[in-house]
């Protein structure tokens, strides 16, 4: 058995999916030992099918945050979903089944595990996953495709981000969704577009904290890449050089002054986390924990 102080900075590999479509959809599914693997046709599985059934199968609420739990004891199964601010409800009903398939396909046991795809996030666990805590946790996708000038790309992306940050985790307006979309453009770069958002039971000061920790993981995520994900288990974010979302009422749009110098950012420093996996781009997606006993890799 691998001690959890080796396990402590774990690194899982998984491919990307194909960027050649226009909208990727970034599919991922972590099998976290934490918490250890419960039995065949035991009390745990059901009461697991029932809590993630019922997420699923929620038509009452319509802003994209299912939470539920069914059972008692040891046997209490906990689960919460998010789904992209922009979505309906039907289309994040579909991606969390969606999600519900992958995770117990991908991780037939595990007590504990998280995935989804890019308009949702699903997560089951022993324990409540409510409440704020800034876990090392981290799931990093990046694009296949590098971008010509990252120095200029960096910059806009500097300035839509945080703009994006403050909004989600101020604003409730939209359907109680902690959620901001937008794009930005300077005269000598091409148009970027993001998407941020928090769980919306977190505070603002919980959101801004959850955001600005995920948007420093950038360089290791997706240093010169056209596209990245980032995601925690309460906050994520996402940008890409095309619109991969839908424009609501408050969707941002900035025209920004030519890019200064290059000079050092946090976008620009750190290696790409790209390794090879039988022969296959891979990403690493971290999952870090001090009592994690083993991890699992996908796709098998």
């Amino acid at each position: 058995m691998v001690s959890p102080s080796v396990l402590s900075f774990l690194f899982l590999l998984f491919t990307l999916t194909s960027l050649a479509n226009a909208n990727p959809e970034y599919p991922y599914a972590v099998c976290i030992a934490e918490g250890g693997e419960y039995a065949p046709d035991s009390t745990y599985q059901t009461n697991l099918h029932t809590v993630l059934s019922r997420i699923i199968s929620d038509t009452q609420i319509d802003y994209g945050f299912y939470n539920s739990s069914y059972g008692q004891n040891s046997d209490r199964v906990y689960a919460t979903a998010l789904c992209r601010g922009d979505v309906t409800a039907h289309t994040c009903l579909t991606c969390l089944n969606n999600s519900r398939s992958l995770l117990l396909k991908q991780c037939p046991r595990q007590k504990r595990a998280v995935g989804g795809y890019g308009e949702c996030m699903l997560h089951y666990s022993y324990r409540s996953v409510l409440g704020y805590y800034d876990s090392d946790f981290r799931v990093y996708l990046g694009s296949e495709t590098n971008v010509t000038d990252w120095d200029k790309y960096s910059y806009v992306l500097k300035k839509l981000l945080p703009l994006l940050k403050v909004k989600a985790a101020t604003t409730d307006s939209n359907l109680n969704r902690k959620y901001a979309s937008g794009n930005a453009t300077a005269p000598d770069s091409q148009t970027v577009y993001a998407a941020v958002q928090c769980a919306p039971d977190l505070t603002v000061a919980e959101c801004n904290d959850c955001l600005g920790g995920a948007i420093s993981e950038l360089p290791k995520c997706c240093n010169s890449r056209s596209g990245g994900v980032v995601i925690k288990f309460r906050c994520n974010f996402r940008y890409e050089n095309f619109s991969f979302y839908e424009p609501t009422a408050d969707t941002q749009t900035l025209q920004l002054s030519p890019s200064p110098p290059p000079s050092p950012s946090p976008f620009t420093t750190t290696n790409s986390p790209e390794s090879t996996y039988h022969g296959i781009n891979c990403y690493m997606v971290r999952s870090e924990y001090i009592d994690h006993q083993a991890a699992s890799i996908w796709p098998k």
